[in-house]
């Protein structure tokens, strides 16, 4: 019979480690008395637990002035460069590799085009040099990379790692990118629903670090969401939580991917938005065409606008967050237009609530789904730092 005894003092140990890193995280620097105030841990657990953290070279120590002449107090931060990430995202016409610290803080990156490619393993073919030499970087440097985060369109089976089938991603149903990406590179991978790795980056590095209810909305080639409720990542049973780009706007409208009728995606999306106005191929002929006067493409701009105030408030109704942070290839062409959005939106929900309406631009701009691929893994080390490190630990003494 297996002695339970040792694995759940392990358990508890990595919860109690778990709990120090997130309260450290969340105040950048404390000391082990407000650890202690904070956790409600034993100030001997405190001390033994940051302890193995600085061993682990994960945390450090540092001194600031406690105010009273002659004392200085011990802080505990975040070692920031110890330790480094890869962050990939795989998108439906091009990639990019991220390097990070565990700041998110962009030490290499790389972009590649995969327009018209629909074979997996040719797009990772493409992805494996730059990631080689990121790992050769990281190696030079001495600090290991701890993890894989990856970002790809969804819906994805993440129990087993594989897509399901992705709207508009020919070639990816039923991949099993999880096992493919760590036969590859021999590093641990988390994968994620990209406009869910983009929530992430918020929530770890971005807006999110301040407030716990966030709901974070990415307008590209498709429109995805991604949900934080009480600083967790929400993904529902079926993992379709936060799939606001198939919230029905025009009722009997355009048959969608999904198989729904009329979703925002079929006509605020960048294919959306140019099989309505029909004069153009790409997002900058639309837009170049609305600067020259085209009246239909005015008139098209227009309706998109109103689109996406429907749905914010639909989304303000629905989830009730405190931000609802807007990112993707589209939002750039429409942040001149944003402050009369923020209005209108503003005028449409409770009017206890109006004042309360914060709508953000994303943090890490065209890099906001590789940098929240990094977040992945990232927030699986502040949850589970004993699985993340265990090449790292200090050996137990007999």
């Amino acid at each position: 019979m297996t002695d339970i005894k040792p694995i759940y003092l392990q358990k508890v140990k990595q919860q109690n480690m778990a709990l120090i890193l997130q309260k450290i995280w969340e105040h950048e620097t404390l000391s082990r008395v407000e650890l202690v105030e904070l956790t409600g841990l034993t100030s001997g657990t405190i001390t033994n637990l940051t302890q193995e953290l600085i061993q682990l070279r994960l945390i450090r120590e540092s001194e600031t002035s406690s105010g009273t002449v002659g004392r200085k107090r011990i802080m505990l931060k975040y070692l920031q460069d110890r330790y480094l990430i890869v962050g990939l995202d795989i998108g439906r016409t091009s990639y990019e590799v991220v390097l990070t610290d565990l700041t998110g803080r962009i030490l290499k990156s790389v972009e590649g085009n995969i327009v018209g490619i629909h074979d997996p393993e040719k797009v990772l073919d493409l992805i494996t040099p730059h990631l080689e030499t990121m790992k050769a970087y990281a190696a030079g440097k001495g600090s290991p990379i701890i993890g894989l985060g990856t970002s790809i369109p969804g819906p994805m089976d993440k129990k087993i790692g594989n897509l399901l089938k992705p709207p508009n991603f020919p070639g990816w149903e039923g991949y099993p990118i999880q096992s493919a990406l760590e036969a590859r590179f021999g590093l641990k991978t988390c994968i994620e629903d990209d406009a869910r790795a983009s929530a992430l980056a918020e929530r770890w590095y971005g807006l999110g670090r301040k407030v716990q209810d966030l709901l974070f909305v990415t307008m590209g080639m498709g429109i995805g969401g991604g949900v934080i409720m009480k600083g967790e990542i929400v993904v529902g049973s079926n993992g379709l939580y936060g799939q606001v780009g198939h919230i029905t706007l025009v009722p009997n409208g355009a048959v969608c991917a999904c198989g729904n009728e009329g979703c925002w995606e079929t006509v605020g999306s960048i294919p959306g938005i140019l099989r309505r106005w029909g004069g153009g191929e790409t997002i900058d002929d639309f837009f170049q065409a609305v600067n020259q006067g085209d009246v239909k493409a005015a008139e098209c701009l227009k309706e998109t606008l109103y689109y996406l105030e429907s749905a914010l408030t639909t989304l303000f109704n629905t989830y009730d967050p405190e931000v609802i942070v807007l990112g993707g290839r589209l939002y750039p062409y429409l942040t001149m237009h944003m402050d009369e959005i923020r209005s209108r939106v503003k005028a449409r929900i409770y009017a206890f609530a109006q004042d309360r309406v914060h709508i953000e631009s994303a943090t890490f701009g065209a890099s906001q789904n590789a940098v929240g691929a990094a977040a992945l893994v990232f927030g699986e080390l502040l949850a589970k730092p004993l699985q993340m490190l265990p090449n790292y630990l200090p050996q137990e003494t007999p």
